[in-house]
């Protein structure tokens, strides 16, 4: 072996940086190549090249959010399959899938789908979402569409003082409700139905598991939870913001206790079956 630059044949390997472009666009990377001993040139064999491909291709999917060729391996493994019935189930060329698991990057569409057939979690916050676009704004959504955005924002803020989900439910509840009551509107677009333990957001356990895959929050256990970083308050409006300050005062002194409480005794609870969705008109006669 002899080097391209000076034709020295001592090499030493390294650890080295590089900067390979990938659709269009240059990434750094680390990886294993043979440094020339006179002049620094890197030169790698088939193994180093084949590491360094997939190292560069997995740095780009993760700067874009797009599944690792390690990720999609795990979901084949999960599911049991070779890579020929992995494709069958994708509905893809045995080839796609053998790229995948190296160095070629998945498009938007594809990664999409091998989301959609591979990952319950996601699957299913996929058909939550269906389900909010295919219904328009009402009584029940506090004539507002459901934003999630504005829910997640919600949630990182209230969890400060409410930091039970039992309570952060009723928390959010009041939020929505104070402000439709205001308002004529609620703030998030969510649904409440008439749980157990009090008013409850439709698809609850499915948005907060969402919310912790996606590490805005993180479990301290069966019964607490804490937002990974501070709510970004700039996106509601002053209306908006003033009744969540109103709630959270009313949570600080008890982690939202009372909030459960009054919750409870609220028309929009005694006045609903249970599981039945909660209209916002109810919160004409809020007790806060």
């Amino acid at each position: 072996m002899k080097c391209l630059h000076c034709d020295n044949d001592k090499f030493q390997e390294k650890y080295l940086c590089f900067t390979p472009e990938i659709k269009g666009e240059q990434i750094e990377v680390t990886a294993a190549a043979f440094a020339c001993t006179q002049c620094q040139e890197p030169l790698m064999n088939d193994t180093q090249m084949n590491a360094f491909r997939k190292a560069a291709a997995d740095k780009y999917r993760k700067l874009h959010n797009l599944l690792t060729s390690d990720e999609i391996i795990a979901f084949r493994s999960v599911l049991g399959m070779s890579q020929t019935a992995f494709a069958n189930y994708l509905k893809v060329g045995e080839a796609s899938v053998k790229r995948w698991e190296t160095y070629y990057v998945q498009d938007v569409g594809q990664d999409e789908h091998i989301r959609l057939k591979c990952d319950e979690a996601y699957a299913e916050f996929n058909a939550l979402e269906v389900h909010w676009k295919s219904h328009p704004p009402d009584e029940f959504s506090g004539n507002k569409r459901f934003s999630l955005e504005l829910f997640k924002q919600v949630v990182s803020y209230l969890i400060q003082f409410a930091k039970s989900p039992l309570f952060l439910n009723k928390a959010l509840f009041y939020v929505d409700f104070k402000h439709f009551q205001l308002y004529n509107t609620g703030i998030t677009g969510t649904r409440y139905v008439h749980l157990e333990y009090g008013p409850c957001p439709d698809q609850y356990q499915n948005l907060i598991q969402y919310l912790i895959k996606e590490h805005v929050l993180i479990s301290k256990g069966h019964h607490e939870l804490k937002s990974v970083e501070k709510a970004d308050l700039h996106v509601f409006s002053d209306s908006e913001q003033s009744v969540l300050h109103l709630i959270a005062d009313c949570a600080k002194s008890d982690g939202g206790k009372n909030l459960l409480r009054l919750s409870h005794q609220e028309q929009a609870y005694k006045k609903t079956e249970p599981m039945q969705y909660i209209s916002y008109q109810f919160a004409k006669k809020l007790k806060i």
